[in-house]
């Protein structure tokens, strides 16, 4: 009994440990919209979490509108206070739903409002992960998103790093398993619904920050319908990029 109450208190402290403001960025439309966290690496705002949620009717018609008269830039959202380990898809009782204010641009760097108590209904967690500054470099990005819509996060680990999101396709006719052979699978059917961690090799990427036109061999691990047990490979081309902040996490 002694340790379930410890237990409780432990978990109870975890989560007032992240409680506060959340800034996220908002990118996607309507069934494919998703909130990012915008990271530091120091507390309450030392994780990665990246969601796929539904904006209610206010929210869409102000980034609907926002656009119509030309807006081409991303918006963010601040959710009212609430501890972000909530949003933890370990958790018991994982939070579903975020309540705050949308803004044009950064919110924190002179952006107008455009909505006031928007609801976002988280539909799933994409990836959420504490940041480690000394963690390892090997898995570089993520990849997630629906066939013909997909993403790339940069994998925040070891410090100094950088939050970058861009658009992304796979090349059809460019899937081969890991000793470089063949295979039959339409890439344009692949989609994500968790983050997928990745590797990027080169062919036309040169650094870790991805570049609009830049073409890279994406090593990825089995799944269900393509590579065996061994994964696979495939170029994956950047469309356009979304996001790319570095001062906050130099």
């Amino acid at each position: 009994m002694f340790g379930i109450h410890t237990h409780a208190l432990e978990r109870s402290g975890a989560m007032a440990g992240t409680t506060g403001t959340h800034a996220m960025l908002v990118f996607g439309t309507g069934v494919d919209c998703y909130l990012s966290h915008m990271p530091t690496f120091e507390a309450p705002h030392n994780y990665q979490a990246l969601l796929a949620v539904d904006l209610d009717e206010h929210g869409r018609r102000a980034l609907g509108a926002d656009r119509r008269i030309g807006y081409e830039g991303f918006h963010t959202f601040e959710p009212d206070f609430f501890p972000l380990a909530e949003l933890d898809p370990r958790g018991e009782h994982p939070r579903t739903e975020l309540r705050g204010t949308l803004f044009r641009g950064h919110l924190e760097r002179g952006g107008p409002i455009i909505a006031r108590d928007v609801v976002a209904t988280v539909r799933s967690v994409v990836y959420f992960a504490e940041l480690q500054p000394g963690g390892e470099e090997l898995l570089t990005h993520l990849c997630f998103g629906r066939p013909g819509r997909l993403y790339l996060a940069h994998r925040i680990t070891r410090r100094p790093s950088f939050d970058q999101i861009v658009a992304a396709r796979l090349i059809p006719g460019t899937v081969t398993d890991m000793l470089g052979n063949p295979l039959p699978d339409d890439v344009r059917e692949l989609g994500f619904d968790t983050a997928q961690p990745i590797i990027l090799g080169q062919r036309e990427f040169y650094g870790q920050r991805l570049r609009t036109g830049e073409i890279a061999v994406a090593a990825f691990r089995a799944t269900p319908s393509v590579g065996g047990a061994q994964g696979f490979l495939a170029e994956i081309a950047v469309e356009r990029q979304i996001y790319l902040e570095v001062a906050d996490l130099g």
